[in-house]
């Protein structure tokens, strides 16, 4: 998974220390990835795309999965939500998996059939 920080941060991993800058993504794996953003949510967020399958765990649901459709400015993602069937903007804070669609050269990633009205 690919996570940025907000402002330079210095993060003891399990076997060594990674310096993350803002504006400066670093692929982790999963776990490590998974790890840093319960404990500093509120210092560092997964990068997210349009396309991208995500899994994340809610205070009140149990994990979830779903594809991002919209990445809005303040660290915040759109959803089709699986459970409630409707349209959600939930915190990137809550995302523990990113899954990266392959490349597709011959068009966009995923397409949307119909429209997407998110207020």
């Amino acid at each position: 998974m690919v996570i940025e920080s907000l402002k330079p941060l210095r993060v003891r991993l399990r076997d060594r220390t990674i310096d993350l800058r803002p504006g400066q993504p670093l692929e982790l794996n999963d776990d490590e990835a998974a790890l840093l953003l319960a404990k500093k949510s509120d210092k560092v967020w997964p990068v997210l795309r349009p396309g991208d399958v995500v899994e994340w765990r809610s205070p009140a649901l149990p994990k979830q999965q779903g594809e991002v459709l919209v990445v809005h400015p303040d660290k915040t993602f759109s959803v089709y939500h699986p459970l409630t069937e409707t349209l959600c903007r939930l915190p990137s804070g809550w995302v523990i998996k990113v899954i990266r669609p392959p490349i597709n050269t011959q068009g966009s990633a995923t397409q949307l059939h119909g429209g997407c009205n998110d207020q």
